[in-house]
C-alpha cells in the first residue's frame, strides 16, 4: 500500500488562510444575528411596556383634537390599535415623535393568537421598513401595539457594513501575508527543491538561491551551497588523485620495466647458454645487479612516499638549520667533483624538526642541483621574520616553466630524454616536498630555460631564544 502523497507547503497556507477568513465571515455573520436578536428583543420589552388594558368607554377618538391633546397628547412612538372580533381594526393611537406616522402596520387577522399575547414582525403599510407588533387577547378582541423597528434596521445595516469592511480588510491583510510567505518563504524553498533534483541528476554547477537576508531560506541557501561546493572541491580533489594515481602506476610501471627488462633479458642468456666466456657472465651478473640495485631504490623511495602520505613518524627536536646546510654543502663537496658549493648562512636559524628528515631532504635538493645543474651551486639560509628559508641556486640549463611547475610531482623530470645516466626516478623532489610538508613548511621551484634553477625551502622558525648549538 503505497502512501497518498502530501500537500505542498503553499496549498496548506492556503488552505489556512482560507479557513481563516471563513471563521471571521462566520463570526461575524453570528455576532449580527445576535446583535440583531439582541435588539428585537430590547423592542419587545419596550413594547411590553407601552402595552396595558384600555378603557374603552372612554377611549379617544381620533377625530377630536382635544381628546387627543388630553390624557393621550403624551410622547410616544408606539402605535396602539384594538383588532375587534369582526376584523376591523380601530386605531387608537399612533406615533407623534417620529416620521412612521403616515404609516402603520399590515394587521393580519390570522395571526392574531387566540389566548395570551405574542410577538411578530409585520411589514410597512407604506411598503417601507418593518414594524414589531405585540397582540394581546381579550374578550372584546385583541390589543395591538407597535413599534417600528427603523433603529433596529439602521444599526444593524450599520453593523453589517463596519462587518464587511473589517472583513475587507482581513482578507486584504491575509492575501498580502500569504503573498509575502509565499514569495520570501515558500517560493524560495521550491526553487531550491529544482535546484536540489538537478544537484541530485549531478549537475554540481547549480547553486541555490535564497530570499532575504537573515531568512531561514537564505541561510539554508548558503548552507547547501557550502555543501555543494565542499562536495565540488572534494569531487575535483578525487578525481586530481586518481588522474595523479593513474599517471604514478604508468610512470611506476614505465621505471620498472625498463630494468626489469634488463634482468629477464640477461637470465634468458644465461639460460639459453649463450654466455660462455667467463667475462660474458661476469659482465651479464654486474648488470643484472645494477638494474636489481635501481629497482630497489625506486621501491624504497615509493614507499617512502607512501609512508609520508599516511602518518609519518618525526622526532623533532631545535636544530639550527645554517648548521645542518654547512653539513650537507661539505658532504657535496667531498663527494661531487668538478662542482662548487657555496654556503651563504650569515647567522644561525633556529627551526624545530626532524634532523635526519631535514637533512634527506636538503640533500635530495643538493644532488639534484649537482647533477643536473651548471658547475656552481649556492646554498643560502636566512631568516624572514617567522619564516626559515633555505635556497637552493645552480647555473645550469634550468626548466621550461610547466616542467618547474610540476618538479614536486612524482615521476616528474626535466630530462624528458629519462636517461639513466641523468634522469634519475624522479621522485627525489617529490620526497623533499613531502617531508618539508609534514614539518609544516612549503617548497618552490623557480626555474626558466638558460637561466638555472632555484628551489626554496620555507620552515616555521623557532623562538630567537632556543640555543643556536642545540643540533646536531
Amino acid at each position: 500500500m503505497t502512501a497518498s502523497p502530501g500537500m505542498s507547503l503553499r496549498s496548506r497556507l492556503l488552505i489556512g488562510l482560507g479557513a481563516i477568513a471563513a471563521i471571521a465571515i462566520a463570526v461575524a455573520i453570528a455576532v449580527t444575528g445576535v446583535t440583531h436578536s439582541h435588539l428585537v428583543t430590547q423592542i419587545d420589552e419596550r413594547l411590553a411596556s407601552f402595552s396595558g388594558p384600555f378603557d374603552y368607554d372612554h377611549k379617544p377618538s381620533l377625530a377630536d383634537p382635544e381628546e387627543i391633546q388630553g390624557e393621550y397628547a403624551r410622547p410616544s412612538e408606539a402605535w396602539q390599535a384594538v383588532l375587534a372580533s369582526n376584523g376591523e381594526v380601530e386605531v387608537l393611537f399612533v406615533p407623534n415623535t417620529t416620521d412612521s406616522s403616515g404609516s402603520r402596520p399590515l394587521i393580519e387577522a390570522a395571526e392574531m393568537p387566540a389566548t395570551g399575547k405574542s410577538y411578530f414582525t409585520v411589514a410597512s403599510s407604506d411598503g417601507e421598513g418593518e414594524w414589531r407588533v405585540l397582540a394581546r387577547a381579550t374578550t372584546l378582541g385583541t390589543d395591538l401595539t407597535a413599534l417600528p423597528l427603523d433603529s433596529v434596521e439602521a444599526t444593524t445595516h450599520r453593523l453589517i457594513l463596519i462587518e464587511a469592511l473589517g472583513i475587507a480588510f482581513i482578507l486584504a491583510a491575509l492575501a498580502v501575508v500569504g503573498w509575502w510567505v509565499i514569495r520570501l518563504g515558500i517560493a524560495p524553498m521550491r526553487r531550491m527543491v529544482d535546484a536540489s533534483t538537478r544537484i541530485a541528476e549531478g549537475d554540481l554547477d547549480v547553486r541555490l538561491e535564497g530570499r532575504g537576508r537573515g531568512s531561514e531560506s537564505a541561510e539554508l541557501a548558503a548552507s547547501l551551497n557550502t555543501m555543494v561546493d565542499t562536495l565540488t572541491a572534494s569531487l575535483e580533489e578525487r578525481e586530481r588523485s586518481e588522474a595523479r594515481l593513474r599517471e604514478f602506476v604508468a610512470d611506476a610501471s614505465h621505471e620498472l620495466r625498463t630494468p626489469l627488462t634488463t634482468v629477464l633479458g640477461y637470465a634468458e642468456l644465461y639460460r639459453r647458454g649463450a654466455l660462455k666466456r667467463d667475462e660474458d657472465v661476469a659482465d651479464a651478473w654486474a648488470r643484472t645487479e645494477a638494474e636489481a640495485s635501481r629497482m630497489r631504490r625506486l621501491v624504497e623511495d615509493m614507499l617512502e612516499l607512501a609512508r609520508y602520505d599516511a602518518e609519518p613518524q618525526l622526532s623533532p627536536i631545535a636544530l639550527d638549520l645554517s648548521h645542518v646546510c654547512g653539513e650537507v654543502v661539505r658532504d657535496a663537496t667531498a663527494a661531487r667533483e668538478g662542482v662548487t658549493f657555496t654556503l651563504d648562512a650569515p647567522e644561525p636559524v633556529t627551526i624545530e624538526g626532524d634532523p635526519d628528515r631535514l637533512r634527506q631532504a636538503l640533500i635530495n635538493v643538493v644532488t639534484n642541483a649537482a647533477v643536473h645543474g651548471g658547475s656552481h651551486v649556492t646554498v643560502r639560509v636566512r631568516r624572514d621574520d617567522a619564516v626559515a628559508r633555505v635556497d637552493i641556486e645552480d647555473d645550469g640549463p634550468g626548466m621550461a616553466p610547466d616542467v618547474a611547475a610540476r618538479a614536486t610531482e612524482r615521476f616528474v623530470r626535466g630530462d624528458h630524454s629519462r636517461t639513466r645516466a641523468t634522469g634519475g626516478s624522479g621522485l627525489g623532489l617529490a620526497i623533499t616536498a613531502a617531508i618539508v610538508s609534514v614539518h609544516g613548511g612549503t617548497l618552490d621551484v623557480d626555474s626558466a630555460e638558460g637561466r638555472g634553477t632555484t628551489v626554496s625551502l620555507a620552515f616555521p622558525a623557532a623562538a630567537q631564544t632556543v640555543a643556536d648549538t642545540a643540533l646536531s
